[in-house]
Order: structure tokens, then C-alpha cells, then sequence
């Protein structure tokens, strides 16, 4: 297929870091070293809550990773032959050891993703974090996990230094960052339980700032499996310019911008209103959310159409079509306006006539909702003019197959 995707594209600019296999390094803006940016800290009740503008987070709630999420969090670094930071500090020197870190530098972890480049940084000071090594290695690299343990440990060796720093610059080049428990909760604003004497106390003077990520924002994890549904309503009591979020373990959130995507459980929201007698409530699985508005959106969305059932089939319009490529929709965050449902995301697009040729990663903006679940995101396509697909879908509970149109 070997296009070049255009550069001057909105979709293009938004996502340019997620558009190659393995996204080509974009140096950081010229800053000093010890030039390290304060995380955000929400105290005005206007600021919204947002995540970044090009790259992605993805918010895990704890325990088990399940191979839909690794599957999110690979694509959108762009693929399993870009380069990776694993970042196991919110663990204790014993659960390092123990887990094998050390001596696998993280390796085994790589192959439970499905990646083949990675590098572990771990500092428990301050200038270690500041090194050249660590400033390279994130400056080279498109996607960081943060392991789960304590979030102090996190703040304690990370606030103010160039990793928040180099973190931050990789999202801004289109990258993503994900991380469970512990490394969930620092990509908040506000640091939840951050008290190194226990993992119970909510507010803790002194560790109650985290990288700020998703902005004016308090994340927490293992809501359902350590029944903490009721832990942050004191959090957004206090400090009402926060939107909360509490994870169920197993859960995740998909964040760029002002959108978010629920996968894998729920999600409660605590924005410090009352909702059926409670003061939170939950998205479910594939619900999205706009921060902006802080309303849940339920879109409906087409799901694709059999690759034998268009074939040789009808669009609305009567015309005979061929689909001699497939659409695998990788990452899809749907909005609803006046147009009706619009989805942004990530894919591959391959073609059918030869299967052993690489899928091209590509950035797409439809003009319907689209799905990125295993097993209902590949859509048969074509090009109709450049950088212009044509799908092939059909409406929920109908036979009916329609075309609908992705710019990439």
C-alpha cells in the first residue's frame, strides 16, 4: 500500500505520533534539564478536567490486565516493535526482587504484552531520575507503563523531575501511558492515598500531588474488590474543582482530550452531585464520557458488516460495491453532535488479496460510530479518493448494510 499520510490533516496533526509502526522520535521542546514544569494543580473550579490533547492514557484499575487492554495499549504506541519504558518504583525493593525486575529488566513483562523493545527505569532519588539515561530512554520511547504498588513511592522519586517532565513530552508528541493501581492514581492530579504509613487514608498533607496527567482530577483503584465505592465523596468534598474517578479492578479508562472510553467493568464518577440517592455514578463498559460536559454518552453505533455479505451486495444507494481492504478499528472514541455519531481512533488497514503484506497504521476520523472490541472492529473497506475511506457496515439489529466514510 506504502501511502504517505498527509501531514496537513487535523486527523493527521492529532495523532501524527500514532500514524507508523514504530512512531519516529520527535525531540522535546529546548528546556534546561532541571527545567521541570509543576503538575497541574486544580484550584479553580472552572478548569476542566482533560487529558492530553495528542497522546493517550489508559487508567487501569488493578489486578489482571486483560489482553483487550494490552492489545489498546500496544497499538496506540504503535505497534509491538516500538520502544517501551516499564516503570516498577510503586513496588517495594522486596516485590522488585521478588517479581523478577531485576534480573529480567522487565522482559517478562514484555512478553506478556506482546512487545519486543523495552527498557526499566527505576530511581529512588531524585538524581537518578534526572540522568541523561533516563531522559534518553524516554525521549526515544512512544508508550510507558507504571506498575502498581504505593503511590508515594512514585511521587516521592518522580514529582519535579525530568521523568514528570519526559512523560509529559511524550504525550505531547502522541504517545500513550498507561498504568494500574498504583500507577493510575499518580496520573491524577490529586494523589489519593498517599500516606506511606497506609494505603487508608485519603488525604495525606504532603503527598497529595500526582503527575496531573488527566487534569483537576482524583483517581482511584480496587473500588469494587476492596469496597471503596464511598472514598472519594470526602475527596471532592474538600476540593469541589475535582472530578473523581474510582476504578473497579479490572477496569480501564481510555483518555485523550476531553473523551473518555470505559473498557473491561465499570467506572464511578464523583463530581459532587447526587445520582439516585447517591453521590456517584458509574459508566459501564464501552459507555464514553465527555469531560467537558461531564455527561455519559450512549451512541449507537453500527457494527461491521460480513466481509461475504457485501461482497457482491447493495449500499443504500444501490451501487454495486468491492471492499478489496479491511478496516481493524484499534482505538475508537465516539462523540455524538448535530451530524449525529462521529468516531476518532486508530487502525490498521490491510488488504485482503494479500494477507502476508503489513497492515498500515492510520489515524481515522468517521462519520459513524464505530467499534474497537475484538471481534467487532474489523470492517470491510476501499479507498474512494485519497485519504478517504469508505466502509461497509450494518445498522444494530438489521441486515441492512450501509457506507459510511473515514478521512485518515
Amino acid at each position: 500500500m506504502g501511502r504517505t499520510l498527509s501531514t496537513q490533516t487535523y486527523a493527521f496533526r492529532l495523532f501524527a505520533a500514532l500514524a507508523l509502526v514504530q512512531p519516529p522520535l520527535i525531540p522535546a521542546r529546548c528546556l534546561h534539564r532541571n527545567a521541570v514544569p509543576q503538575a497541574a494543580e486544580a484550584s479553580n473550579n472552572s478548569a476542566p478536567t482533560l487529558g492530553p490533547e495528542k497522546g493517550w492514557l489508559i487508567i487501569h484499575g488493578g489486578g489482571t490486565v486483560s489482553g483487550e487492554i494490552k492489545k489498546r495499549f500496544v497499538a496506540l504506541a504503535g505497534g509491538s516493535d516500538a520502544n517501551f519504558v516499564l516503570i516498577p518504583t510503586a513496588m517495594s525493593e522486596e516485590e522488585i526482587t521478588a517479581g523478577g525486575f531485576y534480573r529480567g529488566q522487565g522482559s517478562g513483562w514484555a512478553k506478556s504484552m506482546g512487545i519486543n523493545h523495552v527498557t526499566m527505569l527505576h530511581a529512588r532519588d531524585k538524581a537518578r531520575a534526572n540522568s541523561e539515561y533516563f531522559i534518553d530512554t524516554l525521549r526515544k520511547a512512544s508508550g510507558v507503563w507504571i506498575m502498581g504498588g504505593r503511590q508515594w513511592r512514585l511521587a516521592d522519586a518522580y514529582l519535579d523531575t525530568a521523568v514528570e517532565r519526559e512523560i509529559k513530552e511524550l504525550l505531547a508528541r502522541g504517545g500513550v501511558v498507561g498504568g494500574g493501581s498504583a500507577g493510575a492514581t499518580i496520573q491524577g492530579s490529586y494523589l489519593v492515598r498517599g500516606d506511606p504509613k497506609s494505603n487508608e487514608i485519603m488525604m495525606s498533607p504532603g503527598h497529595e500531588r500526582g503527575f496531573g496527567l488527566l487534569s483537576n482530577s482524583a483517581i482511584d483503584q480496587h473500588v469494587n474488590t476492596r469496597e471503596r465505592e464511598h472514598d472519594l465523596v470526602k475527596v471532592i468534598e474538600k476540593h469541589p474543582e475535582l472530578l473523581g474517578f474510582g476504578i473497579n479492578e479490572g477496569a480501564a479508562m481510555v483518555v485523550h482530550g476531553d473523551a473518555l472510553e470505559v473498557i473491561g467493568g465499570q467506572v464511578a464518577i464523583y463530581d459532587g452531585k447526587e445520582h439516585d440517592g447517591a453521590l456517584y455514578h458509574f459508566l459501564s463498559p464501552e459507555q464514553t464520557f465527555n469531560l467537558k460536559t461531564r455527561v455519559g454518552e450512549h451512541v449507537a453505533e453500527s457494527r461491521p458488516a460480513s466481509t461475504s455479505s457485501v461482497a457482491t451486495g447493495k449500499t443504500q444507494d444501490g451501487k454495486k460495491n468491492m471492499y478489496p481492504l479491511t478496516l481493524t478499528v484499534i482505538s475508537a472514541q465516539r462523540f455524538t453532535g448535530q451530524g449525529g455519531t462521529k468516531t476518532s481512533g486508530a487502525g490498521l488497514l490491510a488488504s485482503k488479496d494479500d494477507p502476508n503484506a503489513a497492515p498500515e497504521h492510520i489515524i481515522i476520523e468517521c462519520d459513524t460510530g464505530v467499534f474497537s472490541r475484538a471481534g467487532n472492529n474489523i470492517y470491510p473497506a476501499r479507498i474512494s479518493k485519497p485519504h478517504q475511506l469508505k466502509i461497509a457496515a450494518r445498522e444494530i439489529g438489521s441486515d441492512k448494510v450501509h457506507e459510511s466514510t473515514c478521512k485518515y
